[in-house]
């Protein structure tokens, strides 16, 4: 490489680059534009190293050499390479066409790998072989980078360390006052696990119970499956110090499951998918921060602002989007904030948490399973059709007496004695239907939010509780939020008959 940097090879260099990177010279574009801008690259770190030790040898020709070729690589360069290169990659970009993926196609992968992934823990559960514990670490590996919308090559070299020393705290006290019942109960369903992302950053990884339960198997059948003990990956090879390659993980999986375009599930795309939904949500300032900093996007250098901590903000409010993303469920939340995304299921409880439950719920609740295997997953609300024949027989009687058949959130009469109320743990409050006065009252402010299907922030609640007083002093600021959000729905399934 002394010759490659010396002054009277420069123009020889020049063209051995143009040739291996395919310039045309009719067209002045090259094959591989990246190629040619990465040899010149590594060129100019090339000359740097032979210039430092021929100072240390003391060889004034070699110094006096490797002067010269970087004053030329300076000058001359860019004019007779580096342009041309950029000009070439800028070119490319110009109607490109969209790789995002679908999101039909996200929801089919999501479903296989999760099939697949029932099937691969009970395999390796029943009999611990190298060709188990592989199934198992892969479609793991794959379900991970999709839920997460990671960067494959961050999650393929977890460390076993970083798993084995996740944080395992309870939620404090004081934050969850900032959170809703339903972020609440996220934080709990979740696991968070910060790993090390691009250029050092530290990026957290969220776990449904399922993928906890099979990762959790794979490091103690890792003795059984031929695992190396100084083999410091979480994915790691059996018979090996390397790790399995989430890349090839996904691609596979990703032309199995059935998709139309599989050729955009990647994480890349995957990623690019995100970024494009945030800019049709109505994120606010700090929101785009958390799922920039989520991703691992550096986007607001010289701002870092919360209102939670980060890793209760990614649990709470990140987990939302991504089970909203997983669900396929895009055309439900355009044009609403983190906060005002709502999740329809119901996350699985354990069996201590159900068995307390049990007594609170009406017919209506979401019955709470568990899958195969003895993995636990949310499981879908199955109230709905029964909550939207009501709703539909109560429109079609609006014109004699406009009542509504609302859900438990929604027709929960506030306690009269505050004592009472939070010793009835068993038991709600009797369903206190909506009069004729209360719905005018809440319909002359939200009409127009029902007409667009748009939800009532708080803070419009509360101010139509305070004006509309004595009317509605009978129902809390969340009882009319369900209200115009349930009024909503209604007539969103009134127009699509129509």
């Amino acid at each position: 490489m002394e010759e490659a940097i010396k002054p009277a090879n420069f123009q020889r260099v020049v063209q051995a680059v143009k040739k291996v990177s395919g310039f045309d010279e009719e067209t002045l574009s090259y094959k591989t534009p990246s190629l040619a801008l990465k040899l010149g690259h590594t060129l100019h770190k090339m000359s740097d190293i032979i210039h430092c030790r021929a100072l240390m040898t003391e060889d004034e020709a070699l110094i006096k050499s490797t002067d010269a070729f970087k004053k030329l690589y300076v000058s001359k360069w860019s004019e007779m390479v580096s342009h041309r290169a950029l000009n070439t990659l800028s070119e490319a970009k110009f109607n490109k066409p969209s790789t995002l993926p679908f999101t039909e196609d996200v929801r089919i992968l999501h479903h296989y790998l999760q099939k697949s992934a029932e099937s691969a823990f009970c395999s390796l559960e029943n009999e611990a072989t190298a060709q188990n514990y592989a199934q198992l670490a892969q479609v793991t590996l794959s379900q991970i980078i999709v839920f997460n919308r990671r960067r494959s090559g961050e999650v393929s070299k977890m460390r076993l360390k970083s798993f084995l020393e996740r944080d395992k705290t309870a939620l404090h006290t004081d934050v969850a006052m900032g959170l809703s019942e339903m972020e609440q109960r996220l934080c709990n369903y979740f696991c968070r696990i910060e790993i090390m992302g691009k250029r050092d950053r530290n990026v957290p990884v969220l776990l449904t119970p399922s993928m906890l339960d099979a990762l959790s198997l794979l490091v103690s059948r890792r003795p059984d499956c031929g695992i190396c003990a100084t083999n410091i990956y979480l994915f790691a090879r059996p018979r090996s110090m390397s790790h399995y390659r989430g890349m090839d993980s996904l691609r596979v999986h990703a032309h199995q499951c059935g998709a139309k375009h599989p050729e955009y599930l990647r994480s890349t795309q995957l990623r690019k998918h995100v970024a494009t939904l945030s800019q049709v949500l109505n994120l606010k300032n700090n929101e785009l921060d958390q799922v920039a900093d989520f991703l691992g996007h550096d986007i607001r250098v010289h701002r870092e602002f919360y209102r939670l901590p980060v890793p209760t903000t990614q649990l709470a409010k990140i987990s939302k989007l991504l089970l909203t993303l997983e669900k396929g469920h895009l055309s439900q939340i355009q044009g609403k904030s983190l906060d005002e995304i709502e999740i329809e299921d119901e996350i699985a409880l354990s069996d201590a948490e159900t068995k307390d439950s049990e007594s609170e719920s009406d017919d209506d609740d979401t019955a709470l399973t568990m899958s195969a295997c003895g993995t636990s997953e949310a499981v879908h609300a199955v109230a709905d059709s029964t909550n939207t024949a009501q709703l539909q027989d109560t429109v079609d009687y609006a014109d004699e007496e406009p009542l509504i058949m609302p859900a438990a959130s929604e027709t929960a009469a506030p306690s009269e004695d505050k004592n009472a109320a939070q010793s009835h743990n068993s038991r709600r409050a009797p369903k206190n239907m909506w009069s004729k006065a209360e719905v005018a009252a809440v319909m002359r402010h939200f009409k127009d939010h029902i007409n667009e299907g748009k939800l009532a922030t708080k803070n419009e609640c509360s101010h139509c509780k305070l004006v509309e007083d004595p009317v509605l002093a009978g129902r809390t600021v969340q009882n009319i939020r369900d209200f115009v959000r349930n009024r909503g729905l209604t007539a969103k399934r009134q127009k699509k008959m129509n």
